[in-house]
């Protein structure tokens, strides 16, 4: 699977293959480019908020309804399928569940920390709900 002019092209000798070869196309990209972005982030968060997150703790999952999720131990989940995104709503997401290392919940305090964080939030997560929704 290579990117040519901006189309995907698959070379293989199985047509059954295309689709299994895409998504493995995208997984691994979106491995490289994720965590690309979100390692500088989590670091500076971190730093920022004087908390301990472990490169162990940023996860990719597929998730049917979510973009990103934290869980209660602290660990940042994130589709790979926002690899389709734009750089600013990737950024978006992780500074989102970054945001309930702090604050569990959608509070004022966490829309205001997440608003410190990353001023223009609101007009990436409402690309990134046109993009791809």
């Amino acid at each position: 699977v290579k990117i040519k002019s901006g189309f995907l092209e698959v070379y293989t000798d199985n047509p059954h293959d295309v689709e299994k070869l895409v998504k493995n196309w995208y997984r691994r990209r979106a491995e490289q480019k994720l965590r690309e972005i979100a390692l500088p982030l989590i670091e500076s968060f971190a730093k920022r908020h004087k908390i301990a997150i472990p490169q162990e703790n940023f996860v990719l999952r597929q998730m049917p309804t979510r973009w990103g999720s934290c869980t209660a131990k602290g660990k940042i989940i994130v589709n790979p399928e926002l690899i389709k995104a734009p750089a600013g709503c990737i950024e978006y997401v992780i500074l989102h569940e970054l945001c309930h290392l702090v604050h569990r919940n959608h509070t004022q305090r966490f829309f205001d920390l997440q608003t410190k964080e990353m001023h223009d939030w609101a007009k990436w997560k409402t690309r990134l709900e046109k993009l791809l929704a």
